[in-house]
Protein backbone atom coordinates (compact mmCIF):
# COMPACT_ATOMS: atom_id res chain seq x y z
CA UNK A 1 0.00 0.00 0.00
CA UNK A 2 1.24 3.22 -1.04
CA UNK A 3 2.66 5.93 1.64
CA UNK A 4 0.40 8.30 1.04
CA UNK A 5 -2.67 5.72 1.60
CA UNK A 6 -1.00 4.25 4.76
CA UNK A 7 -0.71 8.31 6.05
CA UNK A 8 -4.59 8.93 5.34
CA UNK A 9 -5.31 5.45 7.32
CA UNK A 10 -3.34 6.70 10.07
CA UNK A 11 -4.59 9.95 10.41
CA UNK A 12 -8.26 8.77 9.88
CA UNK A 13 -7.80 6.51 12.94
CA UNK A 14 -6.57 9.78 15.16
CA UNK A 15 -9.43 11.89 14.00
CA UNK A 16 -11.68 11.81 17.11
CA UNK A 17 -8.17 13.17 18.65
CA UNK A 18 -7.18 15.52 16.58
CA UNK A 19 -10.53 17.19 16.33
CA UNK A 20 -10.72 17.29 19.83
CA UNK A 21 -7.27 19.70 20.67
CA UNK A 22 -8.72 21.84 17.71
CA UNK A 23 -11.90 22.26 19.13
CA UNK A 24 -10.79 23.05 22.42
CA UNK A 25 -8.50 26.02 20.66
CA UNK A 26 -11.00 27.61 19.35
CA UNK A 27 -12.52 27.81 22.70
CA UNK A 28 -10.01 28.98 24.24
CA UNK A 29 -9.47 31.58 21.62
CA UNK A 30 -13.07 32.65 22.01
CA UNK A 31 -12.47 32.92 26.01
CA UNK A 32 -9.75 35.23 25.62
CA UNK A 33 -11.37 37.36 22.87
CA UNK A 34 -14.27 37.52 25.92
CA UNK A 35 -11.49 38.40 28.06
CA UNK A 36 -10.38 41.44 26.33
CA UNK A 37 -13.29 42.34 24.97
CA UNK A 38 -14.49 42.87 29.07
CA UNK A 39 -11.54 44.34 29.93
CA UNK A 40 -9.83 46.74 27.55
CA UNK A 41 -13.00 48.85 26.66
CA UNK A 42 -12.56 52.69 28.53
CA UNK A 43 -14.79 53.74 31.01
CA UNK A 44 -16.59 56.21 28.46
CA UNK A 45 -16.84 52.80 26.20
CA UNK A 46 -18.68 51.40 28.83
CA UNK A 47 -21.08 53.61 29.43
CA UNK A 48 -21.63 54.39 25.90
CA UNK A 49 -22.13 50.49 25.53
CA UNK A 50 -24.77 50.15 28.49
CA UNK A 51 -26.51 53.24 27.40
CA UNK A 52 -27.19 51.56 23.88
CA UNK A 53 -28.11 48.43 25.87
CA UNK A 54 -30.60 50.42 27.85
CA UNK A 55 -32.38 52.53 25.02
CA UNK A 56 -33.80 55.98 24.74
CA UNK A 57 -35.98 55.07 27.87
CA UNK A 58 -32.99 55.26 30.15
CA UNK A 59 -31.93 58.19 28.55
CA UNK A 60 -32.05 61.21 31.45
CA UNK A 61 -33.48 58.54 33.95
CA UNK A 62 -30.45 56.09 34.72
CA UNK A 63 -27.11 57.27 35.66
CA UNK A 64 -25.30 54.97 32.89
CA UNK A 65 -21.77 56.33 33.83
CA UNK A 66 -22.70 54.77 37.38
CA UNK A 67 -23.84 51.40 36.28
CA UNK A 68 -20.79 51.26 34.56
CA UNK A 69 -18.45 51.29 37.54
CA UNK A 70 -20.63 49.29 39.10
CA UNK A 71 -21.01 46.24 36.73
CA UNK A 72 -17.73 47.45 34.71
CA UNK A 73 -14.68 45.47 35.05
CA UNK A 74 -12.66 46.04 38.72
CA UNK A 75 -9.70 45.15 36.06
CA UNK A 76 -7.96 47.73 34.31
CA UNK A 77 -5.22 46.79 31.74
CA UNK A 78 -2.47 48.26 30.92
CA UNK A 79 -1.20 48.50 26.82
CA UNK A 80 1.19 46.03 27.85
CA UNK A 81 -0.98 43.42 28.95
CA UNK A 82 -3.41 43.68 26.58
CA UNK A 83 -0.57 42.77 23.71
CA UNK A 84 0.48 40.78 25.70
CA UNK A 85 -2.58 38.28 25.43
CA UNK A 86 -3.40 39.74 22.08
CA UNK A 87 -0.10 37.75 21.25
CA UNK A 88 -1.04 34.89 23.27
CA UNK A 89 -4.37 34.71 21.42
CA UNK A 90 -2.77 35.15 18.04
CA UNK A 91 -0.25 31.78 18.37
CA UNK A 92 -3.37 30.02 19.60
CA UNK A 93 -5.60 31.09 17.16
CA UNK A 94 -2.53 30.05 14.36
CA UNK A 95 -2.36 26.61 15.61
CA UNK A 96 -6.31 26.41 15.85
CA UNK A 97 -6.39 27.34 11.99
CA UNK A 98 -3.38 24.42 10.97
CA UNK A 99 -4.96 21.57 9.03
CA UNK A 100 -3.64 18.26 9.16
CA UNK A 101 -0.05 19.10 8.55
CA UNK A 102 0.29 20.27 12.42
CA UNK A 103 -0.02 16.29 13.09
CA UNK A 104 2.11 15.31 10.40
CA UNK A 105 6.14 15.20 10.71
CA UNK A 106 9.04 13.70 8.39
CA UNK A 107 12.15 12.32 8.95
CA UNK A 108 14.66 12.46 5.93
CA UNK A 109 16.50 9.87 4.96
CA UNK A 110 19.36 8.73 7.98
CA UNK A 111 17.71 11.67 9.92
CA UNK A 112 17.78 11.19 13.88
CA UNK A 113 13.77 10.32 14.80
CA UNK A 114 13.81 11.68 18.24
CA UNK A 115 14.64 15.09 17.25
CA UNK A 116 12.06 15.49 14.83
CA UNK A 117 9.61 14.53 16.60
CA UNK A 118 10.62 16.57 19.69
CA UNK A 119 10.95 19.47 17.31
CA UNK A 120 7.17 18.73 16.23
CA UNK A 121 5.82 18.39 19.77
CA UNK A 122 7.59 21.76 20.56
CA UNK A 123 5.21 23.22 17.71
CA UNK A 124 2.43 21.74 18.92
CA UNK A 125 3.51 22.68 22.59
CA UNK A 126 3.09 26.68 21.61
CA UNK A 127 -0.61 26.11 22.17
CA UNK A 128 -0.05 25.04 26.19
CA UNK A 129 2.51 27.93 26.45
CA UNK A 130 0.13 30.38 24.69
CA UNK A 131 -2.27 29.12 27.49
CA UNK A 132 0.09 29.60 30.18
CA UNK A 133 1.41 33.02 29.26
CA UNK A 134 -2.75 34.27 29.02
CA UNK A 135 -3.06 32.79 32.53
CA UNK A 136 0.63 34.61 34.06
CA UNK A 137 -0.72 37.86 32.13
CA UNK A 138 -4.00 37.42 33.32
CA UNK A 139 -3.06 37.02 37.10
CA UNK A 140 -0.34 39.56 36.80
CA UNK A 141 2.39 37.02 36.80
CA UNK A 142 4.01 37.32 34.18
CA UNK A 143 7.67 37.88 33.26
CA UNK A 144 8.48 39.13 30.17
CA UNK A 145 11.57 37.31 28.06
CA UNK A 146 11.24 34.33 30.62
CA UNK A 147 7.87 33.40 29.61
CA UNK A 148 7.74 35.18 25.97
CA UNK A 149 10.03 31.86 24.74
CA UNK A 150 6.86 29.99 25.09
CA UNK A 151 4.77 31.56 22.29
CA UNK A 152 7.80 30.29 20.18
CA UNK A 153 8.09 26.61 21.38
CA UNK A 154 6.93 24.99 24.09
CA UNK A 155 8.79 21.25 24.34
CA UNK A 156 7.23 18.31 25.51
CA UNK A 157 9.47 18.38 28.85
CA UNK A 158 7.67 20.91 30.20
CA UNK A 159 4.29 20.32 29.43
CA UNK A 160 2.18 19.33 33.04
CA UNK A 161 0.07 16.29 33.73
CA UNK A 162 -2.72 17.65 32.40
CA UNK A 163 -1.04 18.96 29.15
CA UNK A 164 -0.13 15.56 28.53
CA UNK A 165 -3.67 14.53 28.97
CA UNK A 166 -4.61 16.78 26.44
CA UNK A 167 -1.71 16.07 24.12
CA UNK A 168 -2.93 15.61 20.68
CA UNK A 169 -1.51 12.72 18.08
CA UNK A 170 1.37 12.84 15.47
CA UNK A 171 1.85 10.69 12.63
CA UNK A 172 5.49 10.33 11.28
CA UNK A 173 6.64 9.03 8.33
CA UNK A 174 10.01 7.00 8.43
CA UNK A 175 12.50 4.73 6.26
CA UNK A 176 12.97 1.48 8.16
CA UNK A 177 16.49 1.86 8.41
CA UNK A 178 16.55 4.89 10.46
CA UNK A 179 13.64 3.52 12.93
CA UNK A 180 15.03 3.36 16.42
CA UNK A 181 11.77 3.40 18.31
CA UNK A 182 13.33 3.09 22.24
CA UNK A 183 14.17 6.77 21.51
CA UNK A 184 10.66 7.57 21.92
CA UNK A 185 9.73 6.49 25.29
CA UNK A 186 10.00 9.73 26.63
CA UNK A 187 7.09 10.80 24.83
CA UNK A 188 4.88 7.72 25.56
CA UNK A 189 3.04 9.69 28.68
CA UNK A 190 -0.33 11.28 29.82
CA UNK A 191 -2.29 10.74 26.56
CA UNK A 192 -0.05 10.92 23.44
CA UNK A 193 -0.34 8.68 20.44
CA UNK A 194 2.47 8.51 17.88
CA UNK A 195 1.80 6.59 14.63
CA UNK A 196 4.97 5.51 12.64
CA UNK A 197 4.54 4.73 8.74
CA UNK A 198 7.47 2.57 7.41
CA UNK A 199 8.95 3.08 4.68
CA UNK A 200 11.21 0.10 2.95
CA UNK A 201 12.45 -2.94 4.79
CA UNK A 202 12.94 -2.30 9.06
CA UNK A 203 13.32 -5.14 11.66
CA UNK A 204 10.57 -6.90 12.51
CA UNK A 205 9.89 -6.94 16.23
CA UNK A 206 11.09 -2.29 16.81
CA UNK A 207 8.28 -1.93 18.67
CA UNK A 208 8.63 -4.64 21.29
CA UNK A 209 11.33 -2.36 23.42
CA UNK A 210 8.54 -0.02 24.40
CA UNK A 211 5.67 -2.52 25.78
CA UNK A 212 5.20 -1.46 29.30
CA UNK A 213 2.06 -2.48 31.40
CA UNK A 214 0.34 0.71 30.40
CA UNK A 215 1.62 1.73 27.04
CA UNK A 216 -0.39 0.50 24.47
CA UNK A 217 1.65 -0.74 21.02
CA UNK A 218 0.61 -1.72 17.88
CA UNK A 219 2.08 -3.08 14.75
CA UNK A 220 0.30 -3.92 11.76
CA UNK A 221 0.84 -4.18 7.76
CA UNK A 222 -2.35 -2.12 7.12
CA UNK A 223 -3.44 -0.06 9.60
CA UNK A 224 -5.33 -2.37 11.79
CA UNK A 225 -5.41 -1.93 15.51
CA UNK A 226 -5.14 1.85 14.84
CA UNK A 227 -8.75 2.39 16.33
CA UNK A 228 -7.97 0.62 19.34
CA UNK A 229 -4.74 2.95 19.76
CA UNK A 230 -6.80 5.43 19.27
CA UNK A 231 -9.41 4.65 21.72
CA UNK A 232 -6.91 3.54 24.88
CA UNK A 233 -7.21 6.16 27.50
CA UNK A 234 -3.37 6.64 27.91
CA UNK A 235 -0.23 6.89 25.87
CA UNK A 236 0.61 4.89 22.79
CA UNK A 237 2.25 4.11 19.72
CA UNK A 238 1.50 2.04 16.60
CA UNK A 239 3.70 1.40 13.51
CA UNK A 240 2.66 0.59 9.89
CA UNK A 241 5.36 -1.68 8.84
CA UNK A 242 5.93 -3.73 5.83
CA UNK A 243 4.55 -7.78 5.82
CA UNK A 244 8.14 -8.93 6.72
CA UNK A 245 7.79 -7.57 9.73
CA UNK A 246 5.63 -9.12 13.02
CA UNK A 247 2.54 -7.84 13.54
CA UNK A 248 1.30 -7.52 17.01
CA UNK A 249 -1.38 -5.97 19.60
CA UNK A 250 0.02 -4.59 23.06
CA UNK A 251 -3.28 -3.52 25.39
CA UNK A 252 -2.76 -2.78 28.62
CA UNK A 253 -6.56 -2.97 29.29
CA UNK A 254 -6.27 -7.13 28.43
CA UNK A 255 -5.00 -7.99 31.84
CA UNK A 256 -3.08 -7.88 34.62
CA UNK A 257 0.22 -10.60 33.16
CA UNK A 258 1.71 -9.78 29.42
CA UNK A 259 0.53 -12.74 28.24
CA UNK A 260 -2.79 -11.45 28.87
CA UNK A 261 -2.43 -8.13 27.29
CA UNK A 262 -0.24 -9.50 23.95
CA UNK A 263 -1.42 -10.72 21.19
CA UNK A 264 0.39 -11.78 17.85
CA UNK A 265 -1.09 -12.52 14.58
CA UNK A 266 2.22 -13.05 12.87
CA UNK A 267 6.30 -13.31 13.23
CA UNK A 268 8.71 -13.84 9.69
CA UNK A 269 8.91 -17.56 9.23
CA UNK A 270 12.84 -17.12 8.62
CA UNK A 271 14.81 -15.86 11.26
CA UNK A 272 16.29 -12.31 10.51
CA UNK A 273 20.03 -12.47 8.75
CA UNK A 274 20.53 -9.14 7.21
CA UNK A 275 21.75 -6.06 9.06
CA UNK A 276 18.94 -3.26 8.74
CA UNK A 277 20.02 0.11 10.25
CA UNK A 278 22.88 -0.96 11.76
CA UNK A 279 20.77 -3.61 13.76
CA UNK A 280 22.60 -7.18 13.32
CA UNK A 281 20.45 -10.07 12.60
CA UNK A 282 21.13 -11.38 16.19
CA UNK A 283 20.07 -8.44 17.77
CA UNK A 284 16.44 -8.56 15.63
CA UNK A 285 15.98 -12.06 16.36
CA UNK A 286 16.66 -11.29 20.23
CA UNK A 287 13.68 -8.48 19.64
CA UNK A 288 11.60 -11.42 18.52
CA UNK A 289 12.73 -13.57 21.03
CA UNK A 290 11.55 -10.90 23.89
CA UNK A 291 7.91 -10.60 21.74
CA UNK A 292 7.32 -14.35 21.78
CA UNK A 293 8.81 -14.45 25.44
CA UNK A 294 6.52 -11.85 26.26
CA UNK A 295 3.42 -13.55 24.90
CA UNK A 296 3.85 -17.04 26.34
CA UNK A 297 0.84 -18.10 29.11
CA UNK A 298 2.28 -18.90 32.78
CA UNK A 299 2.73 -22.83 32.88
CA UNK A 300 0.31 -24.54 34.83
CA UNK A 301 1.77 -25.43 38.52
CA UNK A 302 3.06 -28.97 38.72
CA UNK A 303 1.55 -30.67 41.68
CA UNK A 304 5.46 -30.49 43.17
CA UNK A 305 5.03 -26.80 42.97
CA UNK A 306 1.29 -26.59 44.81
CA UNK A 307 2.89 -28.58 47.15
CA UNK A 308 5.53 -26.42 47.89
CA UNK A 309 3.17 -23.39 47.97
CA UNK A 310 1.15 -25.58 50.50
CA UNK A 311 4.27 -26.25 53.02
CA UNK A 312 3.76 -30.04 51.96
CA UNK A 313 7.20 -31.66 51.37
CA UNK A 314 7.76 -33.04 47.55
CA UNK A 315 9.92 -36.40 49.39
CA UNK A 316 7.52 -39.15 48.74
CA UNK A 317 7.81 -40.63 52.39
CA UNK A 318 6.71 -37.14 53.36
CA UNK A 319 4.12 -37.07 51.47
CA UNK A 320 2.85 -40.71 52.54
CA UNK A 321 3.12 -40.05 56.16
CA UNK A 322 1.13 -36.82 55.73
CA UNK A 323 -1.57 -38.76 53.93
CA UNK A 324 -2.14 -41.16 56.80
CA UNK A 325 -2.06 -38.32 59.35
CA UNK A 326 -4.78 -37.61 57.47
CA UNK A 327 -6.39 -40.77 57.64
CA UNK A 328 -5.93 -41.60 61.40
CA UNK A 329 -8.37 -40.80 64.00
CA UNK A 330 -6.21 -39.39 66.51
CA UNK A 331 -9.28 -38.36 68.97
CA UNK A 332 -8.50 -40.58 71.79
Amino acid sequence: MPSDERVGLALQALAGQREAFQSALSTTVEQVQSFLDEHQGSENGKTDRIGAELGPFAAGRINTEQMAKIFGSSVSLDTLTVETIEKARDTISELAKRDHDMFLADVPSGGDLRSVVARALEEIGRAFGAVRIYELTRSGSYHGNSHARSLGSFPFDKWSRGERRLAPPLVVTIDGVDLRSGALAEFLDGSQKIVLVVRGPCAPARLVRLITPGTFVVQSHDGSGLDKLAAYDGPGIGAVVPESAAQFVHDPTGGDTPAQRLTITSTPEKPPRMSVGGLSGKQQAEELAQLRALAQQAAPATAAMADAAAGVSADPVDKLAAWLLTQADLSE
